[in-house]
């Protein structure tokens, strides 16, 4: 693993992950991460591996836990995808209720406003980064495979175009 390189799963956000500053970062750039993902079989990729548990690693360790679980059923749910077995481990809610504002009327609305996965975790927080842009339509093609359809669409117009002209001289000559 490439320490320089921004994580590519929540697996690597934990390996990473020393102190809740660290973790904090980590997960702003797997969030950057998944920004440039299209296709579904992408995304499961990002959240199919357990991340190892990191409550032991610093004292708010148990909510980064907690934390990874939630955004791992919250993307796949958001994806329509299964969400992963290692999510419902007990060990992925945070014991305490944990608030990502201060103000009482901001804490009224993230215990409102949170997505379930994050609810059910005792997370609470009223807006959730989920940089999520499917693409519709058909799953991407390498370029050699459009050369190759081009090249047998454009020998069925040729063949087509051939039998018109046959025709078409056949009819003259009669």
């Amino acid at each position: 693993m490439n320490l320089n390189l921004r994580p590519q799963t929540l697996a690597e956000v934990a390996v990473r992950a020393d102190d809740q500053r660290t973790f904090g970062l980590e997960l702003q750039d797997w969030l950057h991460t998944l920004r440039a993902l299209r296709d579904r079989s992408a995304i499961a990729r990002c959240i199919e591996d357990e991340p190892k548990l990191i409550a032991n690693r610093f004292p708010e360790g148990q909510t980064a836990d907690a934390w990874l679980g939630a955004y791992a059923e919250h993307l796949a749910t958001a994806a329509n995808l299964t969400v992963p077995a290692w999510t419902r481990d007990r060990s992925r809610t945070s014991s305490e209720p944990w608030f990502s504002v201060d103000a009482p009327t901001e804490r009224l609305l993230a215990l409102r406003d949170s997505p379930p996965a994050f609810k059910n975790r005792n997370l609470f927080t009223p807006k959730v980064d989920l940089p999520l842009r499917l693409r519709a339509g058909r799953p991407p093609v390498s370029a050699e495979q459009k050369r190759r359809k081009n090249a047998e669409r454009q020998q069925r117009f040729r063949a087509r175009r051939a039998a018109e002209l046959a025709a078409l001289r056949k009819a003259n000559q009669s």
